[in-house]
């Protein structure tokens, strides 16, 4: 089995980045009471374009399958790769981001996670699975228009969304369990990473249009897991002067 190797950090990130994650309150629950990170199986993303190659990668894998330099055509090639790749998306920067809010939260009560992306990494270090997991910044582009991107290894394909999801300002962590599960009979629908709350987490942040009980729910929730972490209320809660 190969060795599993440290989890490798985007360079244009910087170890205090700040990362926030918008959760619903079943999801919040399940998070506090799992303490597990779920990297979700690729293909189950609802975004068509999730792990597409542009025009010309497509291209030149069909050309080395018609000429034999390759034993898979391009769509079991991508049918594959996209089955064995895990992601976990979080949102970079501290600033509240309504749009994710409201996507995310689904009602006005709801919370946003933060951690950073060091404390990101200690927890990934955790893991003993097979796979090798990066940190990655989502780099929005216009597949459409062939542009030039780096899959080396395939699984960089994960950087990149189509522009419409720009708004995001995307940070994800990826799993590339690619020469693992290839052909595989059967291939679980994610997979959890537990991490120790009270060293993961930064922050909690009650949504700014949640109901005026909702933050005792937020802490009653928190103490019953023994979870220790800040509850703070969102910036954009205050009244503007």
């Amino acid at each position: 089995m190969r060795t599993k190797s440290k989890v490798e950090i985007d360079s244009r990130l910087k170890g205090s980045n700040v990362l926030r994650r918008y959760l619903d309150v079943p999801r919040f629950v399940n998070f506090l009471k799992t303490s597990t990170l779920y990297l979700c199986r690729s293909d189950l993303f609802p975004d068509k374009f999730e792990g597409s190659f542009t025009p010309s990668l497509k291209d030149a894998i069909c050309t080395a399958y018609t000429k034999n330099k390759i034993e898979y055509s391009y769509e079991k090639f991508k049918k594959e790769l996209r089955e064995g790749v895990f992601i976990n998306c979080w949102s970079l920067g501290s600033d509240d981001n309504m749009a994710l809010w409201h996507l995310f939260g689904k009602t006005n009560d709801c919370v946003a996670v933060t951690t950073t992306v060091d404390k990101l990494r200690a927890a990934l270090n955790t893991f003993t699975g097979e796979g090798h997991i990066s940190i990655r910044k989502v780099d929005y582009i216009r597949h459409w228009k062939d542009p030039v991107i780096d899959i080396n290894p395939y699984s960089n394909i994960f950087r990149y969304k189509t522009v419409g999801y720009g708004f995001e300002k995307e940070v994800r962590v990826i799993l590339d369990n690619f020469e693992f599960t290839f052909e595989a009979a059967s291939k679980a629908a994610g997979i959890s990473v537990a991490v120790d709350l009270n060293k993961f987490l930064r922050s909690i942040v009650v949504s700014p249009e949640c109901s005026a009980w909702f933050r005792t729910v937020v802490e009653d929730l928190a103490k019953k897991y023994d979870v220790l972490t800040p509850i703070r209320n969102s910036r954009m809660a205050r009244e503007p002067i």
